[in-house]
């Protein structure tokens, strides 16, 4: 043979063997030749297959509900059958063979599928012909009504009219899989597009004003996916629109329901996504035994992309990592490569879409990130080339991006897709020091994996209004940053633009649907008397599943605060006494459908969700839509139409804040005490903030209660230092029928509040000598501090329960947030972060009960005003005491603060003083730690002060001694002798009684003399 000709052959070989798509074509595969008709008043098909076997090669078909009907090969019958499992075996001969068999399927009426054939149309989307086990070659005829068209993969159609109708085939160059056909009274329109390519749309004739734009918007897609990855692998392009609920797409079409075509912003986001799976699902197809690539890829080169377009990638890429969090627990094991598919509504599946769609999308945004845009992009177009009209793997992506970018990523796609867990990372010892007129921001990023990944972290610092921005690398568990600044930064902001696939703080996980719906723990309850108004949304919550419980129920729960923990919460119906106890009465429409969802108070992780609606009708008519509006946190719909949807404000990056510069007055405003007053009088309740111990707040509040007294004589005044069981004390000592000693025992002052009577006695005595009511506000102490310690309300005996006021609402905006920084103020074994669940409900407990008592007294006295006492924390104006005043009963409110260097906003105060310090006297104390005796009266000695001189040790006073009066007071309590030191000032000299006890004589009475 000529030189030249072997040179020739020889070149062509290797580009047969070097071109994988060449090499796959030339293949010997099965061919499958269907021929079908169809019944559509019957709902029914009829079909033959002709398989034609290449040597050596058998084939399996699946029947699964396909009627089988006869086989023969080479005209004579073959004596196979289908086993118990519907599985039929075409058995590899040495040479070619070839089978015909027949077969005929009907659609069952009432079962929902996802096939249909009937007068409206016929689509066949799931096992509807006997099905290759694995991948043949088609060709397929159908006939169909003459009114209708067709279209299956192809690359080429030819329609013919018969005398039954209208035959229609298609055949196809590439082995598929699967094959589907659909078929109906369309509308068919076709144009042009590229290198002699077409671009068809089937639509019914209800919706062909929509074709048009449909055929453009998918030309402008095929047109930026031949830019961005190469030419489009077939030879025409079908946008079909089906009676189904469908967002699929196949070779050569994209199949949409009616509905979903409709929608006028398909066109800007799902229809890009299925063009783009041409290249990707199908032109490449999918090595699903090794892990579904594709639809995260998908997602991030089409649904991310057209959000970049409009400068919204950030919140794109937030909004998947919020699907993740509400969809996967922390201690998943599913990792990347075990994803197949996932296209069912049940929990399993959307936790499959986060892992598959979600995190993946993220993790080639990720490896775009590290590569840059030149050989990420050139890394998919080479991808794409060497595996068209292939089966395509993970490994396979992965070689290509190496050989594009040169560089190893064996690491890289080891820790993303071999490991279950995601970056978790926060801040630790964040400091700024000044030096030489240089600020030093100083900082650890800690990993909280087990294992630490590798990445960069982007980070933002605000000096000023102007970011800084830099990346940071980390691969070790704890990494050390120092950064330099000319200026103060206020904020540190790590992943603002959601670069990462990393777990989400408290604060930036918005209180959205999704997480209600991926909770593994669900709980709803019902509201007595909404049971039929709600019954269409049962079905879901079961399949949820979701514990379904009455309001009855949860009031008899004996464990129900063990069940609530970590669990998120659903109300069907607001007025139910457990969700007032957790919400009040929230402000939601009264007419139509509202879903709102909220941070749950009792499951900090958890959100909490309420729904309200007047009608049946209204809860029937959106009960079904529910899951497509996850990314959402409040819904309103009337007659089954939304008319609004809020996605909730949250963090945009782990947020820390850094330096707080003290803030400023404009004194020019300044006033007098007697001119501020004019203004606040007029209001009918007035809180003057306090810290407790601050003897210049106290002398304030008397102030105050002096002038508006003085214009106003019909005033009470409301104290949180009593509570409410003491009211009587109050009242008789306002009256004047019990004295002072008596008041205190009676009010149980000392038990209940414990700080020196002293600072409130002016307040008091004013009360008293002037006819002013004092109002009792607080909760027993006992109760709260149950509250606390036991994780929250539910915890406490019912009888405690049932002394609590009915109406609560933990979830005020802000409220939680405040309560956090006083939490995190305390130390100790019970100021861990697993209670703070119960201190935000003990704290809400305080407020709303002051709240109510200050209304009743208001609504059963209509002329009287009142000054409220109480500490600052509890009458901040945008969530404390004075809005939950306002919900029972609307009036004119202000808030009084002192201003000692505390921060102040509106939020907190209407009005601020400025008093000058006051120095409260020294108190007179005896210096002795006492005990109570079971035996006898009076206080044993265990102790001396350490803080402070002790007078009784100086007297004479010893360990032991058991003290039975103080000056001419017997002791029976500790508070018998804090009510004799009242009346003592800081260096008197008392008389102080105690019995000795002597071994074996009798014990002594002894007199000291003890300077306090």
């Amino acid at each position: 043979m000529n030189y030249k000709i072997r040179l020739f052959f020889a070149f062509i070989i290797l580009f047969i063997f070097i071109n994988p798509a060449l090499a796959g074509s030339a293949e010997q595969v099965p061919t499958y030749d269907l021929k079908v008709s169809f019944d559509v008043n019957d709902h029914s098909l009829a079909g033959k297959a002709r398989v034609d076997l290449p040597a050596d090669q058998g084939l399996v078909l699946s029947l699964g509900m396909v009627e089988f009907l006869s086989l023969e090969s080479a005209g004579e019958p073959v004596d196979l059958k289908p086993d118990a499992n519907g599985t039929l075996e075409l058995p590899a001969a040495e040479a070619a063979r070839q089978f015909n068999l027949s077969f005929r399927r009907r659609l069952a009426e009432g079962i929902r599928s996802s096939s249909l054939i009937n007068n409206d149309g016929i689509v066949l989307l799931d096992k509807w012909y006997p099905l290759p086990a694995s991948p043949v070659r088609y060709s397929l005829t159908a006939s169909i009504p003459v009114n209708f068209s067709a279209i299956a993969p192809s690359d080429k159609i030819v329609v013919k009219e018969t005398d039954q109708g209208r035959e229609v085939a298609f055949s196809f160059a590439q082995p598929l899989s699967f094959l589907h056909f659909v078929a109906g009274p369309y509308v068919v329109e076709e144009e042009k597009w590229g290198d002699g390519k077409v671009l068809r749309s089937y639509f019914f004739p209800e919706d062909q004003d929509l074709a048009d734009h449909y055929r453009q918007r998918a030309r402008s897609y095929l047109d930026r996916y031949e830019k961005l990855l190469g030419p489009y692998p077939y030879s025409s392009f079908n946008v079909v629109e089906n009676r189904l609920p469908t967002g699929f797409a196949m070779p050569t079409f994209t199949l949409l329901g009616q509905q979903v075509v409709r929608l006028p912003f398909i066109t800007e986001t799902s229809l890009g996504h299925e063009v783009l799976h041409s290249w990707f699902g199908n032109g490449v197809d999918v090595d699903s035994a090794h892990g579904n690539w594709c639809e995260g890829l998908t997602t991030c080169l089409a649904d991310q992309a057209f959000r970049e377009d409009k400068g919204l990638g950030s919140e794109f890429r937030k909004g998947q990592l919020v699907k993740y969090a509400s969809h996967v627990p922390r201690d998943e094991v599913m990792i990347v490569t075990d994803f197949r598919s996932a296209g069912g509504h049940d929990a399993a599946s959307q936790k499959g879409r986060a892992i598959g769609y979600n995190k993946v999308s993220m993790i080639f945004h990720m490896l775009r990130r590290e590569l840059g845009d030149e050989f990420f992009y050139q890394g998919l177009k080479d991808f794409y080339q060497d595996n068209r009209y292939q089966v395509a793997s993970w490994q396979d992506l992965e070689q290509s991006f190496v050989r594009a970018a040169g560089l190893p990523l064996t690491h890289f796609f080891g820790q993303w897709l071999e490991r279950s867990d995601i970056i978790d990372v926060e801040v630790e010892n964040l400091d700024l020091v000044e030096d030489k007129g240089v600020i030093t921001l100083k900082f650890e990023l800690v990993q909280k994996t087990e294992e630490p990944y590798q990445f960069k972290m982007p980070l933002k610092v605000m000096v000023g209004d102007a970011p800084f921005s830099t990346e940071i690398e980390v691969k070790e568990e704890r990494t050390a940053v120092s950064l330099d600044f000319a200026d103060y930064p206020r904020q540190l902001l790590l992943d603002a633009d959601y670069d990462l696939m990393r777990q989400l703080t408290t604060g930036e996980l918005p209180p959205v649907w999704s997480r209600f719906l991926g909770a593994e723990r669900k709980i709803a309850v019902i509201a007595d008397g909404a049971e039929e108004i709600f019954a269409s949304m049962i079905p879901m919550l079961e399949r949820l599943d979701c514990r379904l419980m009455t309001e009855t129920e949860v009031a008899e729960a004996e464990n129900l605060i063990d069940e609530l923990q970590g669990a998120a919460l659903l109300f069907l119906g607001v007025d139910s006494r457990f969700c007032r106890s957790v919400f009040a009465r929230p402000d939601l429409p009264e007419t139509g459908f509202t879903l709102d969802v909220r941070h749950n108070p009792l499951a900090s992780s958890q959100v909490a969700v309420l729904i309200k609606a007047a009608e049946k009708e209204q809860v029937e008519a959106v009960a079904h839509k529910l899951r497509h509006y996850g990314k959402y946190g409040h819904l309103y719909f009337i007659n089954g139409r939304n008319r609004e949807k809020v996605v909730p404000i949250s963090d945009m990056g782990q947020v820390y804040g850094l330096d707080r510069p003290p803030q400023g007055m404009v004194l020019a405003a300044r006033r007098d005490f007697f001119t501020v007053m004019a203004d606040i009088t007029p209001n009918r309740v007035v809180y003057v903030g306090e810290s407790h111990v601050d003897q210049a707040d106290h002398f304030l509040q008397l102030r105050i209660i002096r002038a508006i007294h003085q214009e106003y004589p019909d005033l009470a005044i409301g104290m949180e230092m009593f509570n409410r069981k003491n009211q009587e004390a109050l009242d008789l000592y306002v009256k004047g029928e019990i004295d002072e000693r008596q008041f205190i025992r009676d009010s149980s002052y000392f038990a209940n509040w414990g700080y020196d009577y002293r600072l409130y006695r002016d307040i008091l005595i004013f009360a008293r000598e002037q006819g002013i009511p004092l109002l009792a506000l607080n909760l027993d102490k006992d109760i709260v501090s149950r509250t606390f310690r036991q994780g929250g309300v539910l915890a406490l005996d019912q009888e405690s329960r049932d002394e609590l006021v009915k109406e609560r609402d933990l979830g005020m905006e802000g409220y939680r947030q405040r309560l956090i920084k006083v939490f995190g103020n305390h130390s100790g074994p019970h100021f861990s972060g697993e209670r703070m669940d119960g201190f935000v409900q003990a704290q809400a407990l305080w407020d709303e009960t002051m709240a109510e008592t200050i209304a009743d007294y208001l609504l059963a006295n209509p002329d009287r005003k009142m000054v409220v006492l109480a500490g600052s924390g509890h009458v901040f104006k945008n969530n404390g005491i004075p809005p939950r005043v306002d919900r029972r009963l609307p009036v004119k409110q202000a808030v009084v603060l002192n201003v000692k260097g505390q921060e102040m906003d509106s939020e907190n105060a209407d009005f601020a003083f400025f008093s000058s310090p006051r120095q409260k006297p020294m108190s007179p104390l005896l210096g002795v730690i006492l005990k109570a005796r079971d035996d006898m009266d009076g206080m044993e000695i265990t102790a001396f002060s350490r803080e402070r001189r002790s007078g009784a040790r100086e007297g004479g006073l010893e360990k032991g001694d058991i003290i039975v009066s103080v000056d001419g007071v017997r002791v029976k309590a500790v508070e018998d002798v804090k009510i004799a030191l009242l009346y003592h000032n800081y260096g008197d000299t008392i008389e102080v009684r105690i019995v000795r006890p002597t071994f074996l004589l009798p014990d002594p009475e002894l007199g000291f003399q003890v300077k306090l």
